[in-house]
C-alpha cells in the first residue's frame, strides 16, 4: 500500500465514471511494472501522519464525534538478488470520542498494528509477496478512507511477460482495517480457505482498458468481475459486469448479476460525470469498499434485492490546489445520498479532505482528514 492516496479518494467520491475500481489496479500495474525494472539501491523509511475528525447524526435526534491523530510508518529495505523486506505500523490513537467509531478498533479503543510485513521476491517480470500488505483489487481492496486501511495476508505473484498485460495470482486468508468486524486484529476472511483471486489487466488497445477478475471466497461465493474502461481527451466512458453466485451448501445468498455504465466529461475547469448501476438479485460489495460505479461514499447499490441507482456529479477545479465536487446518487430502494467534498493540496505533501455526507432519512455524516507524507 501507498501513503493515503488523495486523489483516489477524489476519484470516488466525485467521479464516479472513474471507478476505484480502475483508479487503483490501473496504478498498482503501472507500479509494479517500474518495480520490476531495477533493485532499490537502500533501504528507505517512509510515512504519513493523519489528523481524523468525525461526526454522526444518524436519527436527527443526536450526534457522535470522534477526534483522531495516527497514521503510518513504512521501512522498506534495500533490494538484495531481487528479495527485499517491507514493513508498516498503522495506528489511531483517540483524542476524543463519544461512540464506538469507525476511527477505532472493534471496542472503541485506540490501536496499532503491524498492518504490513512481507518479503517480496522480483525475478524478470514476476513480483511475489508473502506476509502481510496492501492489495487493491475490484472486490478486495484497502479502502483507505478512515484511520487505517485494510490490508491482507496470505501470497500474491503478479507478471508482465504478456505485453501490456499484468496477470495477478493471490491467496489470502486474513484481513484487518477499516471494513473488518476486528480492525485491530487479523482474522479470517471468510470460511477456513480464505479467497483465491485471478485477475487480468490489459492495457494494448489505444485509450483502452480492460480488466477481468475472479475470486472464490471459500464458504461464502463465486465473484466475476468485468469492465471496460476508454479514456480519451476530454471524454471517459465505462462498461462493468458483475456475476455472483452463492458456492455454499445451503445456496440462500448471494446470487445476482451487476450491469453498470458510465461517462465523465471535462469541460476547461469544471467535470460532469454521471454513471447507471442495475442490480438482478442480491449482490455484495465484497472485501472493501466495492467496485460499482454509483457506490457513493457511504451506501452501496449491495445487499438490496433488485436494486438500480443513478448517480450524477460535478467538480470544479479552477481555483489553484482547490478540488470542489458535489455527488448525488438516487437508489431506487433505501436512502439516497448527497456528497459534498472539499479539498485543498498545501503543497509539500500536506492535503487537507472535508466531506459532508446527506443521507436523508438516514442522517448525515461530516469526515475531515488531513495528511502530511514524509
Amino acid at each position: 500500500m501507498k501513503t493515503f492516496n488523495q486523489q483516489l479518494m477524489i476519484a470516488r467520491l466525485i467521479l464516479p465514471s472513474i471507478s476505484l475500481t480502475s483508479a487503483l489496479v490501473f496504478h498498482q500495474a503501472n507500479a509494479q511494472s517500474e518495480v520490476l525494472s531495477a533493485d532499490d539501491e537502500k533501504s528507505v523509511f517512509s510515512g504519513n501522519l493523519r489528523i481524523g475528525y468525525l461526526a454522526t447524526d444518524m436519527d436527527k435526534n443526536h450526534g457522535n464525534e470522534s477526534f483522531a491523530v495516527g497514521g503510518e510508518l513504512n521501512y522498506s529495505s534495500a533490494s538484495w538478488q531481487g528479495i527485499s523486506a517491507t514493513g508498516t505500523l498503522y495506528t489511531t490513537q483517540k483524542l476524543f470520542s463519544h461512540d464506538n467509531s469507525s476511527f477505532f478498533g472493534s471496542d472503541g479503543a485506540s490501536y496499532t498494528i503491524l498492518g504490513q510485513g512481507y518479503l517480496q521476491a522480483n525475478f524478470a517480470a514476476t513480483e511475489i509477496k508473502v506476509g502481510r500488505f496492501g492489495f487493491d483489487s475490484p472486490h478486495l481492496d484497502m479502502d483507505d478512507v478512515r484511520m487505517v486501511p485494510n490490508t491482507f495476508s496470505g501470497i500474491l505473484v503478479s507478471n508482465t511477460a504478456i505485453s501490456e498485460s499484468t496477470v495477478y495470482l493471490a491467496h489470502l486468508d486474513k484481513w484487518s482495517g477499516v471494513n473488518t468486524e476486528k480492525p485491530e486484529h487479523f482474522t479470517k476472511i471468510v470460511g477456513s480457505k480464505g479467497v483465491n483471486i485471478f485477475g487480468v489487466v490489459y492495457q494494448g488497445f489505444e485509450s483502452v482498458t480492460v480488466q477481468s477478475w475472479f475470486y472464490h471466497a471459500d464458504e461464502l461465493a463465486n465473484l466475476i468481475y468485468l469492465e471496460v474502461m476508454v479514456e480519451m481527451t476530454q471524454f471517459t466512458l465505462g462498461v462493468q459486469y458483475a456475476q455472483q453466485t452463492d458456492n455454499r451448501d445451503g445456496k440462500s445468498g448471494i446470487d445476482g448479476d451487476v450491469f453498470g455504465l458510465s461517462a465523465c466529461y471535462t469541460w476547461g475547469e469544471l467535470t460532469f460525470s454521471s454513471s447507471y448501476n442495475h442490480v438482478w438479485g442480491t449482490v455484495i460489495n465484497g472485501f472493501g469498499g466495492g467496485p460499482f460505479f454509483t457506490n457513493s461514499a457511504d451506501h452501496t447499490i449491495a445487499d438490496v434485492i433488485d436494486q438500480s441507482a443513478l448517480a450524477i456529479g460535478v467538480d470544479y477545479t479552477g481555483i489553484a490546489n482547490l478540488t470542489i465536487g458535489l455527488l448525488n446518487v438516487a437508489f431506487d430502494k433505501g436512502a439516497d445520498e448527497l456528497d459534498l467534498l472539499v479539498s485543498y493540496d498545501f503543497g509539500n505533501d500536506m492535503v487537507f479532505d472535508f466531506i459532508y455526507h446527506h443521507m436523508h432519512e438516514d442522517g448525515d455524516m461530516v469526515l475531515a482528514l488531513f495528511n502530511v507524507s514524509f
